[in-house]
């Protein structure tokens, strides 16, 4: 893995962020994650609006000008997974965040094997609610789910799904999802704390697609479910609980579409 830290005109390499940050001692960052293919982040303009939007909602400033010249950057950096964080910078627990921090890292990965999407992935359902801290947002404490994730895949799952204390579904650990039952798309409402994300974005603007409040009972018996994130981009679902997911009306021309945008 490769880091960058904005010093306040350029990028610098850089091993991490300091100790005295508050992102990496409290946790208190946020952070959005695209592929990068020659050079370029996927998505990348929505990705930054997102952030920015971001910290208007947890009272960071904004480091526009580091944010901007990302793009830049990422020429420079070559293809893999980059994560953009803005953190609270140093400070008391309760000082102000205007001295925040940008900080980009870029990973190679190999692409998910054809295999993969042609299986799908096995789905569980964690067993605790699960109320996110800022709600739609991606902070630096992922920790809640990447438990139910770790669960999960100790029971040979290979995502989780997530819900509310009362019972509403959020998205899975680390995607969105949607269900599919009786020919109708639907995705969790966003006042669950489901994430407006990327390519949540994408399948709603090429299927009529509604948000809803879904129980896992309703989770449990659809026809369908596929799971999006910019990692994974579309991924069809093998089964939940155990109980195989046959079709793929939806999520297999999707695939298609995304292939072909992604290349």
């Amino acid at each position: 893995m490769r880091a960058w830290l904005w010093t306040g005109g350029r990028f610098a390499d850089a091993e991490g962020l300091p100790a005295s940050d508050r992102g990496f001692r409290y946790g208190m960052s946020l952070f959005e994650s695209f592929p990068v293919h020659n050079g370029a982040g996927v998505f990348l303009e929505r990705h930054i609006e997102r952030l920015i939007g971001g910290c208007g909602v947890v009272g960071f400033h904004a480091p526009r000008e580091a944010l901007k010249s990302c793009a830049a950057l990422l020429k420079r950096a070559g293809d893999g997974f980059a994560r953009i964080y803005v953190t609270a910078g140093d400070g008391t627990a309760t000082g102000e965040f205007d001295q925040c921090r940008t900080l980009v890292t870029i990973e190679a990965r190999e692409p998910i094997p054809p295999r993969v999407y042609h299986r799908g992935y096995d789905l569980g359902i964690a067993q605790d609610g699960h109320a996110p801290l800022f709600p739609g947002l991606k902070t630096g404490n992922y920790w809640a789910n990447l438990r139910a994730f770790r669960e999960g895949a100790a029971a040979s799952r290979n995502e989780t799904l997530l819900f509310t204390p009362a019972g509403h579904l959020i998205s899975a650990c680390m995607a969105n999802v949607f269900v599919v039952s009786g020919g109708k798309v639907k995705t969790p409402d966003l006042s669950t704390g489901a994430r407006p994300g990327v390519m949540r974005e994408w399948v709603m603007r090429r299927v009529e697609a509604s948000e809803a409040l879904l129980s896992p009972a309703e989770a449990e018996a659809a026809d369908e479910i596929f799971l999006t994130s910019s990692w994974l981009g579309i991924m069809p679902c093998a089964s939940i609980n155990g109980r195989p997911l046959a079709r793929r009306e939806t999520a297999g021309p999707l695939l298609d579409a995304w292939r072909k945008e992604a290349r």
